[in-house]
């Protein structure tokens, strides 16, 4: 069985890379006509966030391989086993796995259908 992967919904991906673009552009007229090199440096660093946030969410998914779920993103890579978890539902408009021993995992939104992420998500719970 191949892995499959849910990624982020491409509206999510042009709505953040817009963003960026205008971080960007923001950042740019103050470190190019800031007065001090306060502006300057704050300049920089609106432009390395939207940089980030923009390269994080390239980078986010959630891959489910046949035993193991992975969630993904740019700073980190958490792994879930398919044993710890009962079930899916949609829980005031997120995604959450209930764990075998209690509790819930809430998953990362992804712009995706919510109802089609949990069906994907309780299908690889059940093994179905």
């Amino acid at each position: 069985m191949a892995p499959i992967t849910i990624r982020m919904a491409s509206w999510v991906l042009a709505a953040i890379g817009a963003a960026a673009l205008a971080f960007l552009g923001m950042s740019s007229y103050f470190f190019f006509y800031g007065d001090s090199y306060l502006l300057r440096y704050a300049g920089m660093v609106v432009a390395a966030f939207a940089i980030a946030a923009a390269a994080d969410a390239i980078a986010s998914k959630i891959v489910l391989e046949p035993d193991t779920m992975h969630v993904v993103s740019l700073m980190r890579r958490r792994s879930f086993p398919r044993v710890e978890f009962v079930s899916a539902q949609v829980d005031q408009g997120v995604v959450v796995l209930k764990r075998r021993e209690g509790g819930w995992l809430i998953m990362p939104g992804t712009g995706q259908d919510l109802l089609s992420v949990r069906n994907t998500l309780h299908a690889w719970v059940t093994g179905a």
